[in-house]
């Protein structure tokens, strides 16, 4: 051509004209200008066109863009943030008796948990044990706090730190068992006992997945506590009640934090070792 495009049709001649019985394409074109290939189909008809001159013109093939559009783009997955509860069915009670006429000073679980924010180093923990009471030890021994969608690690941390104490912490505060026991005749001597039952771990997980495969989740941040006790613990019950605590924060976006930790879910119980 004049403008040194270079036109190149590949043609089936054996495919009849295109219509509603016949929807075949009879080939492909191209041009130096054009990115995308055209589709040709066979249209065999007399005078279509009339030139200037009065020349009648025929078609045999018609090559276009019309035939087979592009499909249309769809819209990239959007991420989905989620955050899972579970807590082991391994159990530790931390209990304190003291007499009657002395108060408790025994550390409650909200203020056990809050001493992550403490803890919380950069994008880590520091890993201390901190004493709640009974020769009991609470540790926040595997934290990680880098978030790769963008949002700070303090913002991070904050967040799972505030879900594990507004929930967990509270939840095991509101069960205290408090009683009273022996009265000794001579002395008058009563005693106040208060226990505290905890999962003897539990963690949260910031995970991520996509609108198109919810159920992939990969995880990005994370907040693990371990309780440590010089008496044993026993497989018990102690998980249930908790993860229901967190899911029902989940029902708050509009607290900052929970907005962080995105959908809350899960709740579970691992099985005792």
């Amino acid at each position: 051509m004049p403008n040194a495009d270079i036109f190149t049709v590949t043609i089936d001649p054996a495919i009849p004209d295109y219509d509603a019985k016949n929807t075949r394409l009879a080939g492909k074109a191209s041009h130096t200008y054009d990115e995308h290939n055209l589709d040709c189909y066979a249209s065999h008809q007399r005078d279509v066109y009339t030139l200037d001159d009065g020349t009648k013109c025929s078609s045999a093939y018609i090559c276009n863009h019309i035939m087979t559009e592009d499909p249309p783009k769809k819209d990239p997955p959007k991420s989905i943030r989620k955050t899972k509860v579970s807590f082991s069915s391994r159990t530790v009670e931390v209990e304190q008796q003291v007499p009657s006429i002395q108060k408790f000073t025994l550390v409650d679980p909200y203020d056990a948990f809050h001493n992550i924010f403490d803890d919380i180093n950069g994008p880590q923990c520091n890993s201390y044990a901190y004493p709640i009471g009974d020769s009991c030890t609470i540790k926040f021994d595997d934290c990680n706090f880098v978030d790769p969608e963008g949002y700070a690690a303090n913002s991070t941390a904050n967040a799972l730190g505030s879900l594990l104490t507004e929930s967990t912490g509270r939840e095991i505060s509101k069960n205290v068992k408090d009683w009273t026991t022996g009265h000794n005749s001579r002395f008058g001597v009563t005693y106040n006992h208060r226990k505290f039952t905890y999962p003897q771990n539990g963690q949260v997980t910031i995970y991520t997945a996509l609108s198109d495969n919810p159920d992939s989740i990969t995880p990005q941040s994370w907040l693990h506590y371990e309780i440590e006790c010089q008496k044993s613990s026993f497989c018990g019950k102690a998980c249930h009640g908790l993860a229901s605590a967190a899911l029902a924060v989940g029902k708050h976006p509009e607290i900052p934090w929970v907005n962080t930790l995105g959908i809350i879910f899960g709740g579970v119980c691992t099985q005792c070792a």
